[in-house]
């Protein structure tokens, strides 16, 4: 991110034009340019109503040189010159009194891209105090905007606001949330991906993440968003261990954009525990195991704090696929290593408090892996002792998370010798000789007998299996047949999926998206996932 794209945030506030018929009118608009290139940008648009009960809006203001919005999420634009215009869309049109939604555009610029200085909410200017009339009221404005100043290079970027957090208890059963979350997606390789240590959405080749793309997964049909997040080189030295604020608050921006729509959403800690990532550190073999949990203790502590906020559509996942290193049977010390990062992890955003007290949090065993989960190979689940003690004491808060990709000569091997799977096959030299329903239905019957019947929601928070169409034009068929039937199957245990999609479309990808232009690349996957 450039200089300019850090700094260039406006928080405009409101000045109040009323009539004799209303009570008080106002308005906030904070606007954030998130991300900036040559020629291009993307921002995100905070609007709070300080005034009467809004059941429609428009938000207008003007670009001061030459900018143009090339397409926006959250809302309808017209544009004629400077002027913009923004209408809400269907599902963000109340706005109760104090209340707040946002809505997020890409952008074109030329040689400068300064930041809106004056914005009006349904004709009313904003200023950022609302005013209750009196018998001779006026719209006279008594204030007006100033210009946001030119940053320098030596200015401090304005963070995000952190969400109100409440202390009102997540409620709902196991049951109902698995309910809830329903058919799930990933965000894959976005807030994971990282080059050289250093995490960046875009790093592995995916766009700058819109509000678009989280209105087009919504409209698909998904309830649920996993986000993977990587800090790696984000994270300063001991003994603090101080994640970059830009970094939190572009994990908080991105959960919001999906929180907004009404989504679940997952946050995990992804690419810290890959021996092949650069600047991995939470590796279960390692030496250090004292500093490297002191280090975990503190980043979850800040990302928790950072989002305690959110309600009860926030989940939280201590970890991905941990272990050290090795496809075979687990380890010792490490599985214990393992165990202790799953009870670190829940005492620690436990004691952050607010809703980070009661919410659901998810804990995986070695690897995710289903028979090393539920075997006798050493998993534990965590003591939950800093929960809230709102929570009915025989109900559970917390969720085992495993990964289902078998049989892998299907699902991830990348070469063209079997591309069928299931009982529509018609050819056996292209199906694998292992991994077929049956096999299916007994992993995660395994999972519910174990974890499920005594309270503790599962949930596959990683399946699905890459495009081989150019080996076989009928591959897609057999994949949409693989979805289908573990979402079927996972329902039948009572347990949530989420699939797993890299944003890569094409050979050996896992893409149901075209994450640029927000559309659908794999309907008939997309439509085998929401039939069961």
């Amino acid at each position: 991110m450039t200089v300019a794209a850090a700094l260039a945030v406006a928080a405009v506030g409101s000045i109040a034009v009323v009539d004799q018929a209303s009570a008080a009118t106002g308005c906030k608009v904070d606007y954030a340019v998130t991300s900036q290139w040559p020629g291009g940008f993307t921002t995100n648009v905070n609007v709070t109503n300080l005034g009467s009960a809004l059941t429609s809006w428009d938000l207008g203001f003007s670009f001061s040189a030459g900018q143009t919005v090339t397409q926006l999420w959250s809302g309808t634009v017209t544009q004629t010159g400077s002027a913009v215009k923004v209408h809400n869309a269907a599902y963000n049109g109340s706005l109760a009194t104090n209340g707040s939604t946002s809505f997020g555009f890409i952008g074109t610029y030329g040689s400068s891209n300064p930041a809106p200085t004056a914005f009006t909410l349904n004709g009313v200017a904003c200023t950022g105090a609302p005013v209750t009339p009196s018998a001779t009221a006026t719209s006279t404005p008594t204030t007006t905007p100033s210009a946001t100043p030119t940053p320098t290079q030596t200015t401090t970027p304005t963070p995000t606001p952190t969400p109100t957090a409440t202390t009102t208890p997540v409620t709902g059963s196991a049951a109902q949330l698995v309910t809830a979350l329903g058919k799930g997606w990933n965000l894959g390789n976005q807030l994971e991906a990282s080059n050289n240590g250093v995490p960046s959405e875009t790093a592995w080749g995916n766009p700058v993440i819109t509000g678009a793309l989280f209105d087009k997964v919504k409209a698909a049909g998904f309830s649920t968003v996993r986000i993977p997040v990587s800090y790696l080189s984000k994270i300063g030295a001991a003994p603090s261990y101080t994640v970059d604020a830009a970094w939190l608050n572009r994990i908080q921006e991105v959960v919001k954009l999906a929180s907004d729509r009404g989504l679940y959403v997952v946050v995990n800690m992804h690419g810290d525990g890959y021996k092949g990532v650069a600047g991995s550190w939470l590796i279960c073999d390692a030496s250090d195991q004292t500093t490297i949990k002191a280090k975990y203790a503190k980043v979850w502590q800040q990302v928790a704090t950072k989002l305690a906020g959110f309600d009860g559509h926030l989940i939280l996942e201590s970890m991905n696929e941990e272990f050290d290193g090795q496809y075979g049977t687990p380890t010792q010390p490490c599985y214990t290593n393992i165990n202790a990062y799953n009870q670190t992890f829940v005492d620690t955003v436990r004691q952050t408090g607010g809703n980070n007290a009661s919410r659901w949090l998810m804990v995986p065993g070695w690897n995710t892996n289903i028979d090393y989960t539920v075997g006798s190979y050493g998993f534990t689940i965590p003591t939950d002792t800093y929960r809230s003690s709102a929570i009915p004491a025989a109900d559970k808060r917390l969720m085992i998370s495993v990964h289902y990709y078998d049989p892998w000569d299907f699902t991830g091997q990348e070469d063209g010798n079997v591309t069928q799977w299931g009982p529509n096959a018609t050819n056996a030299a292209k199906k694998s000789t292992w991994g077929q329903q049956d096999y299916m239905d007994t992993q995660l019957k395994k999972m519910s007998d174990t974890f499920g019947s005594k309270g503790y929601p599962v949930f596959i928070g990683e399946y699905g299996s890459i495009d081989k169409t150019a080996f076989d034009s009928a591959n897609n068929t057999y994949r949409a047949d693989y979805a289908r039937t573990l979402v079927a199957t996972a329902k039948k245990y009572g347990e949530a999926t989420a699939y797993w999609d890299n944003g890569y479309n094409g050979q050996f990808g896992f893409g149901l998206f075209d994450r640029s232009s927000a559309t659908v690349t794999q309907q008939g996957i997309i439509n085998a996932i929401m039939t069961p």
